[in-house]
């Protein structure tokens, strides 16, 4: 169903390999969108489903950018289009909405229609000390999940943060991204936070967040 309605934001999230992610920028760029982040990922698939989707090798680079839902759309559209993505070895992206930006630019709200989709699809960020991530997969697995990716979020100095989705994260963090369906999401969180014990201080930290859309994922 189509309804009128404000243009929001979202961030798009594309999972491509080595040396793939300037690419998906440049691409994204003549769609429109002014600015994008690449991190370095690892693929942990280890059988099944995401392994078929190519999300077994070793390297990955995880880009991310913001623009309105209806740039984010054509240019991840035309990302997954020009990368062919569905075939194996591919990559993945999806989109996520969000509720606000603040940074170096701004967008315009504008009157689009948008069509209104239920998500089918979650993305769950896990944060964890150095090394937890063969941890979370594990529990991932008994969940029936094979795999995610680990992004590489070390500072590049000795005593550098970065900060991502608005947290400090220490060079001895890990950040496991997993994709699973609606209905799976709350048995795989629950999952991984009986391994990691994530009430407890300093263990981590978990959220889940809904996607809009997603390429690649067959």
């Amino acid at each position: 169903m189509q309804t009128n309605k404000t243009d929001n934001i979202d961030l798009v999230c594309c999972i491509v390999n080595s040396q793939e992610g300037d690419q998906c920028i440049k691409l994204a760029a003549e769609k429109g969108v002014k600015t994008g982040t690449i991190f370095l990922g690892e693929g942990t698939a280890r059988q099944g489903i995401l392994k078929i989707l190519g999300l077994d090798q070793i390297k990955k680079e995880v880009v991310l950018f913001v623009a309105s839902s209806s740039i984010a759309k054509e240019a991840m559209d035309y990302i997954a289009e020009k990368k062919k993505m569905g075939r194996r070895n591919r990559g993945i992206s999806f989109r996520m909405p969000l509720e606000e930006v603040i940074g170096t630019f701004s967008y315009k709200k504008e009157e689009v229609f948008l069509e209104e989709r239920e998500t089918m699809y979650q993305a769950i960020f896990v944060i964890v000390n150095k090394g937890e991530a063969e941890t979370v997969m594990d529990a991932a697995q008994s969940a029936g999940v094979q795999g995610g990716t680990v992004i590489n979020a070390h500072g590049s100095g000795e005593y550098e943060t970065r900060r991502v989705f608005n947290i400090d994260i220490e060079p001895e963090k890990d950040i496991v991204l997993i994709i699973t369906e609606k209905e799976k999401c709350k048995e795989l969180t629950t999952k991984i936070n009986e391994k990691l014990h994530l009430d407890d201080p300093n263990t981590g930290i978990l959220f889940v967040t809904n996607i809009s859309e997603t390429k690649g994922l067959v």
